[in-house]
């Protein structure tokens, strides 16, 4: 199991239209190998706030949580 740390950015226009309201989250989790970034980021949809759901990704990132030794 490898530990991942993955950041995602969602825009969402607001009910009015006028606007747009951003949000940025974190998370880490632990992932087997063979475990897809495609997976990752599937999982990282699902944990976000539901007001941001459905909203556009303008960000994501995937990557092992250790930094090289």
């Amino acid at each position: 199991m490898t530990e991942y740390f993955a950041i995602i950015t969602i825009s969402r226009p607001t009910n009015n239209g006028t606007g747009a309201m951003q949000g940025t989250f974190t998370c880490t989790m632990r992932v087997g190998a063979g475990t897809t970034r495609s997976a990752i980021y599937e999982h990282v949809l699902k944990t976000i706030p539901r007001q941001f759901q459905g909203g556009n990704v303008m960000f994501f990132s995937a990557e092992p949580n250790r930094a090289p030794h």
